[in-house]
């Protein structure tokens, strides 16, 4: 996690376009790159230039890895913290001598 560098919110879209050509021949221009983010209760989407793109990319990649260990990283312990317990409780079963008479308050 120490190793992500940077991190942007949203998703970043790769677009093409269809567009005739003179000889009624269709061209595919682009790509062209959308930035979308959920931003103060909406979705909010702009253009990004090419040459942004791949930074932009890597900041959301980082972001989406970063998430995945986050999660990981929260199950682990959860699961760490219950196998704890458990053998907590275990442990102090196995510790009572059998057979062992209770003292009695007078």
């Amino acid at each position: 996690m120490s190793l992500i560098e940077r991190m942007e919110f949203g998703s970043l879209a790769e677009e093409y376009r269809e567009a005739a050509g003179a000889s009624g021949e269709t061209a595919r221009n682009g790509p062209y790159y959308k930035h979308q983010k959920w931003e103060e209760g909406r979705n909010r989407s702009r253009r990004v230039p090419a040459q942004e793109a791949k930074a932009l990319r890597e900041a959301v990649e980082g972001r989406q890895r970063f998430e995945s260990l986050s999660a990981e990283f929260v199950e682990l312990t959860v699961a760490s913290t219950r196998n704890a317990g458990h053998s907590k409780k275990n442990s102090a079963k196995s510790s009572k001598k059998p057979g062992a008479a209770k003292r009695q308050l007078s």
